[in-house]
């Protein structure tokens, strides 16, 4: 990887948790619903341009995950304002609220792992006979 490479990196990395830090001021101080309040991002992804930022959305209740994140992608307006409010960038990018899908993945390898322990628990080893050495 070359220097502007990493500089660039960096940079996105940068304004990722400035992105990260404004978006969950904005979702506990200014915007105020109730079906919004147990909810957190947890990262932000944002596309090389800087043009598409996608935040991941997580809660506690995950059966109304679905409906919340529609909710937030018909108000993103807000969370933009607020984005252009106090980054220093040329261009505040698109905001795109999607549902995290980490504690899914997490959830779906603890399962297999589980049943993987089942099947080899339930697998009965094969008996070994033990082999006499013949004397001549």
């Amino acid at each position: 990887m070359n220097s502007s490479n990493k500089h660039t990196s960096f940079k996105i990395d940068r304004i990722e948790s400035e992105v990260l830090n404004i978006l969950n001021h904005t979702l506990k101080f200014i915007i105020y619903d109730e079906f919004l309040k147990e909810v957190s991002f947890t990262y932000v992804k944002i596309d090389s341009g800087c043009t598409i930022a996608t935040i991941a959305v997580d809660t506690f209740n995950r059966s109304n995950i679905d409906k919340i994140v529609t909710k937030l992608n018909e108000c993103k307006g807000i969370f933009r304002s607020e984005l252009a409010k106090y980054m220093k960038v040329w261009k505040v990018p698109n905001i795109i609220f999607e549902r995290d899908v980490t504690i899914d993945r997490a959830i779906q390898i603890e399962k297999a792992l589980k049943e993987d322990v089942i099947v080899k628990r339930t697998i009965t080893p094969r008996k070994t006979t033990k082999k006499t050495k013949k004397t001549l």
